[in-house]
């Protein structure tokens, strides 16, 4: 399978039946949803869910109650479910997002989990038989010594970077360092435009 690294947690999936993108949000410059024939959203933060460019494609939306009561429109998907979008089998996955702060609300979190790749919004997802991990680096939730030790756990073939926006690109090469040093299993940065396989 083809996956492409769109910017901040947006991915685009090459699937049996056509593309379909995850999380195209406000931090991404082009989710090139032009060339998409399907949407899916973790949750309902900006960054993940750029609202008037979603309806603005008017393309199917898969995503949490919230997603789609926000959008007006959409397929809701809850954890525990199988979906089939565009040929692909995708298992819905997750719960809730991770704390930021006790004062600030914790929306529904809904990661994907399809062809051994788990995309885990904003949530340290714990399942079983990944292969390649999309690993969140830079958010306000985020505390290197539980990332680290969540990727480990998972312990993917490969783990790819994502959520770090921003970032500078030194402050890229800062995280980057930390966890390869902690020994994240197969850590490995990916260009921002670039198609890899998956693991």
């Amino acid at each position: 399978m083809n996956i492409i690294l769109l910017g901040h947690s947006t991915v685009a999936v090459d699937a049996p039946e056509g593309r379909f993108v995850i999380d195209p949000g406000n931090l991404t410059d082009d989710p090139q949803l032009e060339k998409a024939q399907a949407v899916l959203i973790t949750h309902i933060h900006p960054d993940h869910c750029d609202t008037a460019a979603i309806r603005a494609s008017g393309l199917p939306v898969f995503g949490p109650h919230a997603v789609v009561d926000e959008l007006g429109t959409g397929t809701v998907v809850r954890s525990g479910e199988q979906i089939t979008v565009l040929g692909q089998e995708i298992s819905c996955v997750g719960e809730i997002h991770e704390m930021i702060h006790p004062d600030l609300p914790r929306p529904e979190n809904v990661g994907y989990f399809f062809d051994g790749v788990l995309h885990p919004g904003d949530e340290f997802i714990e399942i079983e038989g990944v292969r390649t991990l999309l690993m969140p680096i830079a958010c306000p939730w985020v505390k290197g010594e539980f990332a680290a030790n969540w990727a480990r756990e998972i312990n993917a073939e490969r783990t790819i970077p994502i959520h770090d926006e921003v970032l500078s690109d030194k402050g890229r090469n800062l995280y980057d360092n930390v966890y390869e040093n902690l020994g994240v299993p197969g850590y490995t940065r990916v260009p921002q435009g670039k198609n890899f396989k998956t693991a």
